[in-house]
């Protein structure tokens, strides 16, 4: 049985080689990583501090309310793996551990804690509810909207579920982008499109009609103000689908630039409270920038 097993990986990582090849070359952990590179030394001092300070004593990182939360600890976590803070790595296995061994989450926070499992290199104790919970969403009757591919796409991509992956490439050609589709949803279609090779042109122009000409995507449109995580993420696909944005780097940077304080990076103009996600965001933003102007 186990031969079979081992046979079916072989033959749908086959299968799936050209998402894992092109999601490989641009994983998040990638443009944090050049991010570092384009940050002076005693910022990335402060954001490895700010970071520190974001793990609670239940070894979870904190939400906005100061309370241990899974989907920010998939944050929390990733830039601590990019800043190389080792000491966050056993404290966040057991508050993964503690959390699912009662409960297991569901819709994002189920995602969260399959690809923190597979981060933290603790696949096989992954609880067999998750596993199979993982595994129906791939399993889909109807169409798969784009928020579920896109984190069908990272979920299968590191917890080596090459079948499910495979997959996932079917639902491409149900997610034609509607009127109102938001700036976050474009850009996840663009990631997709670019992993599985299918064509990308209107995707980019219609990612591109986010920009608000002050270096900030906006998350919808006529929004009265642009955003860090709509900018970072129309950032990001636009960077992974090749697209040239040379002539909005400079702006882009500054505005990026503006959000960051005190270690971590914040929402809007009018937020002053910098969490562990938006920093992942500003960060995002900076290493998808990086080499653009």
């Amino acid at each position: 049985m186990k031969y079979l097993e081992r046979f079916s990986t072989i033959i749908y990582k086959t299968a799936a080689r050209t998402p894992l090849m092109r999601f490989s070359e641009i994983t998040p952990e990638k443009v944090l990583q050049r991010s570092l590179k384009v940050v002076d030394t005693d910022t990335v001092d402060k954001v490895r501090t700010f970071v520190m300070k974001q793990q609670t004593e239940s070894g979870g990182f904190m939400d906005k309310a100061g309370k241990s939360d899974l989907y920010y600890s998939l944050f929390g976590y990733l830039l601590a793996e990019a800043l190389n803070l080792a000491t966050v790595r056993p404290r966040i296995r057991q508050y993964l551990k503690d959390i699912t061994h009662t409960t297991i989450p569901d819709g994002v926070y189920l995602h969260c804690a399959a690809i923190l499992f597979a981060k933290l290199a603790d696949a096989e104790n992954i609880p067999p509810e998750i596993c199979s919970r993982i595994r129906a969403k791939a399993d889909y009757s109807g169409n798969m909207d784009a928020y579920s591919a896109f984190l069908s796409l990272l979920t299968f991509y590191y917890t080596e579920n090459y079948k499910n992956l495979f997959r996932v490439g079917h639902h491409l050609k149900n997610l034609q982008k509607a009127p109102g589709t938001p700036c976050t949803t474009t850009a996840a279609i663009l990631v997709l499109k670019y992993c599985f090779e299918e064509p990308a042109e209107e995707t980019i122009a219609a990612l591109r009609a986010f920009y608000m000409e002050n270096g900030s995507f906006a998350a919808v449109k006529n929004a009265p103000v642009g955003d860090l995580l709509s900018t970072a993420v129309a950032l990001y696909a636009l960077r992974v689908a090749h697209a040239d944005i040379r002539k909005i780097a400079p702006d882009c940077l500054a505005y990026v630039d503006s959000l960051y304080l005190n270690g971590g990076f914040c929402a809007t103009a009018l937020d002053q409270d910098p969490d562990v996600e938006y920093t992942f965001y500003g960060l995002l933003a900076l290493g998808a920038l990086s080499g653009a102007s």
